[in-house]
């Protein structure tokens, strides 16, 4: 069998297959969720189920979680590593200065939305929810994608209508 060469891919093609592995394992652990033991009630309460792979949906998601962090620190310490003081403006373009802005942009994004999330108790299966940690952690998660999402929708619209040829 012939031994793959990772070091050697495009970034276009090895980012398209750690998507494509990732999307696989999903699909393969929601079937498997949703097809073994689905509908095992739940012990202490009848009316709800407790589905037998749910740990593992959880330690999936957990895994997930983690090594996206683990990747996050180590690319901004590489890349703050790589454009160090030979590599501060790139064509022209302040590569450090963007890795830096972008780096403390998402840092202060977090401590905000943590910090202005809600604590109010939440109804979950029928009892009250307050661990004020985890609800402000959830609140900073949902709290910074959506920002980051309108903030990506905003700069892909700026950029289109920036971008015009000119007809010679």
């Amino acid at each position: 069998m012939k031994k793959i060469d990772f070091r050697h891919y495009a970034t276009e093609r090895l980012s398209g297959f750690v998507f494509y592995v990732l999307i696989g394992l999903i699909v393969v652990l929601g079937l498997l969720f949703r097809l073994i033991g689905y509908d095992m009630p739940y012990e202490y309460n009848f009316d709800y189920n407790a589905p037998l792979l749910t740990g593992a949906v959880v330690t999936f998601m957990l895994l997930l979680t983690g090594g996206t962090l683990v990747l996050m620190v180590w690319t901004m310490i590489r890349g703050m590593r790589i454009n160090g003081d030979e590599n501060r403006v790139v064509n022209n373009i302040p590569a450090r200065r963007i890795s830096v802005c972008v780096a403390l942009g998402t840092l202060l994004l977090l401590v905000l939305t943590f910090a202005l999330s809600s604590t109010d108790a939440l109804k979950v299966n029928g009892a009250a929810y307050t661990d004020t940690f985890w609800l402000r952690a959830s609140g900073m998660f949902v709290g910074t994608s959506l920002l980051m999402v309108v903030a990506a929708i905003a700069a892909v619209v700026f950029g289109a209508t920036r971008y015009i040829r000119k007809s010679h």
